[in-house]
């Protein structure tokens, strides 16, 4: 079980970094969006959590396992 858990984490950072990649890019503007969908924040925002995920899962990992 703990491994499923590990590799979740690790796929999760991977895509938490692939988010960011893409907040920074549509703040930027080097991506173009509509400003309607606001679509920047709701990357942001799921950016957060999938690192925030991944460093409880980490930070567990580290004390605990």
């Amino acid at each position: 079980m703990e491994e499923v858990i590990w590799s979740s984490a690790i796929y999760i950072s991977f895509a938490g970094f692939a988010l960011l990649v893409l907040t920074l890019l549509t703040g930027l503007r080097i991506i173009g969006t509509k400003p309607k969908f606001r679509i920047h924040k709701k990357l942001a925002l799921a950016a957060f959590v999938a690192i925030g995920i991944h460093a409880s899962i980490m930070i567990y990992f580290y004390f605990f396992g």
